[in-house]
Parts: structure tokens; C-alpha cells; sequence
């Protein structure tokens, strides 16, 4: 297995606020910040480096699910209790998404926000986290079509942040890794710039390096509109 990260402030923001953890072979996740002057990237710092001290080598498949839903549900109560112990943090959250890989067989996920995990099998491209965003949940009740929510103002609007409320619902799921060739983790800087066609067109390069600087330099190009980070874990290419 090998991976890549990058991440950026954009072209409009003016800090970023996105966290990458790459804990190479088995852990790794996108935080992506929001609230307060600065604050968004204290609140995803503060949750990528608390995550990156789990240990769960030894637990059973069952046991790392539950201490990664732990584990993000802890993060909340500290992140919380930050932000309301000091008044220019109030407010301040960020989404989480991460991805433990298991003997390089199995992926166990825990996710809040609308950061976005998608794997690369057989050529095609698919999203496998669910986004917890409010245009997300009126396309999921279908009062809304999927492309008038990728036009919709209101898609930076979500509805599940760690850090910001005092308890937090996780998502978490594990799947198989036969047959997938790549994992994207990415926050919605790059989702919402950089059309899924062409990510998938891209991440079926063999190059790595190229493939992250490609990535970067298309999603800036269409406006960098937002922060930008991602990971791609390359399952059997190699570099």
C-alpha cells in the first residue's frame, strides 16, 4: 500500500482549516473545520491529532468499530468542552471522516460530516460515506434532484460536526477491499470543484506524486472556492 496527501488553503479562504492524518498502513482520515476566527482549524487539528493515538492492532472486527465510534464520540466531548471554556472557539466543530485498513483486506470507517470517502473498483469510481448535509437530506427525502443540490447555496450547510453539539451521532461501516484499486479520502473543497467523472479519469493513473499534483492544480483551477485536501491509498499500484 502507498499514499498521498495534499491540502490547501485555496484561493478565496484565508486560513485553512482542513487537517490530514496519514498514519501509514492503517489509519488515516480528513477533518475539514468551521466556526470562530481560526477556530475551524483548531477544532480539526485537535481532532485529526487526538485520533491519530488509537490503538486497536489487536481488536477483533467487531471491537475496531466500536473504538473508532468511541474514540470520535470522545473527541466530541473534548472539543466541545474547548470551545465552551473559551469564547473565541465558541461554535467551532469539524467534520471527520477516517478509514482504518486491516491487514490490507478490510476497511472499517467512522464518519461525520460531508467529507467523502470513494473507492475505485473495477475502473468506476463510486462515493461510499454518506454526506450529513442538509441538500444531501432533501435529495435523500427527494425534494431536491442530485443536480440541483451540486447548484444549491445551501450545500455547505450540515447537519453533523464533531465538537459542535454536546453529544454527536457517527456513522461507521467496514467493507472488503477485494478488487479496489484506490481509496479518496476529501473534504467537500475538492468534491464540490472537480467533477466525480473527472476524478475517476484521474485516479486511474499509475504515477501517485502526478496524479495529487493533478488533482490539486484542477480543483484550484475551477476557483479553489474552499480549503483542499485529500488522501488517495493506492491498494496495488506502485509509485
Amino acid at each position: 500500500m502507498l499514499a498521498v496527501s495534499r491540502t490547501n488553503r485555496g484561493l478565496v479562504r484565508k486560513n485553512n482549516e482542513d487537517s490530514v492524518l496519514v498514519r501509514i498502513p492503517d489509519l488515516f482520515a480528513i477533518a475539514d473545520g468551521m466556526g470562530g476566527s481560526e477556530a475551524g482549524e483548531i477544532a480539526s487539528f485537535e481532532a485529526v491529532r487526538r485520533l491519530q493515538k488509537l490503538t486497536i492492532e489487536e481488536q477483533t472486527d467487531e471491537e475496531v468499530l466500536q473504538s473508532l465510534k468511541n474514540k470520535i464520540e470522545k473527541i466530541n466531548d473534548q472539543i466541545w468542552e474547548m470551545a465552551n471554556q473559551q469564547p473565541d472557539k465558541k461554535g467551532m466543530g469539524t467534520t471527520l471522516t477516517a478509514v482504518y485498513i486491516k491487514n490490507n483486506e478490510k476497511a472499517f470507517v467512522a464518519h461525520v460530516g460531508d467529507s467523502r470517502i470513494y473507492l475505485l473498483q473495477d475502473g468506476n469510481l463510486k462515493q461510499i460515506s454518506s454526506d450529513h448535509s442538509y441538500v444531501a437530506e432533501l435529495v435523500r427525502q427527494k425534494q431536491l434532484t442530485p443536480k440541483e443540490a451540486e447548484n444549491s447555496d445551501q450545500k455547505h450547510m450540515i447537519l453533523r460536526a464533531v465538537g459542535a453539539e454536546p453529544a454527536v451521532k457517527v456513522d461507521t461501516f467496514e467493507f472488503l477491499l477485494t478488487g479496489v484499486q484506490k481509496l479518496l479520502l476529501c473534504s467537500d473543497g475538492l468534491s464540490n470543484m472537480v467533477s466525480k467523472e473527472k476524478i475517476e479519469e484521474l485516479l486511474k493513473n499509475k504515477d501517485l506524486d502526478k496524479m495529487a499534483d493533478e488533482l490539486m492544480n484542477m480543483a484550484l483551477e475551477a476557483g479553489g472556492e474552499d480549503n483542499i485536501s485529500f488522501i488517495i491509498i493506492a491498494l496495488e499500484e506502485k509509485r
